[in-house]
């Protein structure tokens, strides 16, 4: 999509299931079934890239997990290859990385950062949501691109984070005693008392919540999920949320139409 020519010299996971699902979609990407600790400097160097593309696991910097850091086994594999990248034949031109909120404030980011000068790299940092991009979606994430050419970058400082968040990111943060949530008040702002009774699923919202959604549906630098989505058939419909399910989280999930311009993500959590 980025019209830049580019090959897939060799693609890394330990995980089957991811495995298969990419050796579907790129039958002619040689696929590494290994960990990234078990490949030796001299694989990596008669790869010969000219980019890496890395998204470590997350879990030791998000948020809401005990936050490890580089003390967490996890990070295992991003750190062996900070240790080995000076030690290269020949340098990537570029570097991509992708990770949580929580990544830029963690010490792993600082050793990433002490080796990519170590070894001349320029970089850059941003908080970015795809929202930013118009893309319906809200979930903000770290990026770092680093480079090799001495030219600087056109936008921002280094040492700088660039942060595009939109309030929902803000929002999301207050405490349901912040938010001031009305247990008999319904999205209308009228009374559920009022409503007839099982005529509609809503989630509970304030005001606030609401005037900022109707905001987000209404900008129109953002696509519709529409535009996303395949057309309905009869095979959809085995895809669909049983009524007990819905009823039992309909407080929690944020339910959209196709012409919304909003969604969010959610883990297993």
């Amino acid at each position: 999509e980025s019209c830049t020519s580019a090959k897939v010299v060799a693609a890394v996971d330990v995980n089957t299931l991811a495995n298969e699902v990419y050796k579907h979609n790129f039958p002619s990407t040689p696929l590494w079934a290994k960990t990234i600790e078990g490949i030796t400097v001299k694989e990596f160097d008669r790869l010969s890239f000219d980019m890496i593309l890395m998204s470590p696991p997350c879990q030791p910097f998000t948020r809401i997990g005990l936050q490890g850091d580089v003390s967490d086994p996890r990070t295992k594999s991003f750190l062996y290859i900070l240790d080995i990248l000076p030690r290269l034949q020949k340098l990537p031109k570029y570097l991509l990385l992708e990770n949580v909120k929580g990544f830029e404030s963690s010490s792993a980011r600082n050793k990433l950062l002490r080796t990519l000068e170590i070894c001349g790299f320029k970089y850059q940092e941003f908080l970015l949501s795809p929202t930013c991009l118009g893309i319906p979606n809200s979930r903000l994430r770290y990026f770092l691109i680093a480079k090799l050419h001495q030219e600087p970058f056109s936008f921002q400082a280094p040492g700088q984070v660039s942060i595009l968040v939109l309030l929902e990111f803000a929002l999301s943060s207050l405490s349901s005693e912040e938010k001031n949530l009305d247990p008999n008040t319904g999205p209308d702002c009228s009374s559920k008392k009022r409503l007839p009774k099982g005529a509609f699923l809503f989630k509970l919202e304030t005001v606030e919540e609401m005037e900022r959604k109707h905001d987000q549906d209404n900008d129109s630098s953002i696509q519709m999920l529409k535009d996303f989505l395949e057309e309905e058939n009869e095979e959809m419909s085995r895809y669909f949320l049983p009524p007990k399910s819905l009823l039992r989280y309909a407080f929690l999930l944020d339910i959209v139409k196709p012409t919304c311009r909003r969604s969010t993500c959610f883990t297993k959590g």
